[in-house]
């Protein structure tokens, strides 16, 4: 199954790696993002590992989530492909979820 990210989840992932590059340094922003794009290119194989998001369940379009340190990726499972539509700072509100 493809992994395909949502224009607004690369978005957010750019944005935390911008914030990790100025609060840190360009080797841990880095390590960041390669650590979750490891872990949603495990979704082709395996896209019903994560849990459900329950912040969104409202919606009733079966977000799911896989956590990469306090990252949160929220991801749903179409037919065809797994779409990633955000990467939310878990240290957050989570009434700040948009999707």
């Amino acid at each position: 199954m493809n992994v395909i990210w949502s224009a607004w989840a690369l978005a957010q992932l750019e944005q935390l790696h911008d914030w990790h590059c100025a609060e840190a340094s360009q080797e841990v922003a880095d390590r960041i993002v390669v650590e979750i794009f490891a872990v949603t290119r495990q979704l082709e194989e395996l896209p019903y590992s994560g849990q459900f998001e329950p912040w969104l369940e409202h919606q009733g379009l079966g977000h799911r989530r896989v956590v990469v340190g306090n990252y949160k990726v929220v991801y749903r499972v179409l037919e065809e492909e797994v779409r990633i539509v955000d990467v939310f700072d878990s240290r957050q509100d989570p009434d700040k979820m948009t999707v």
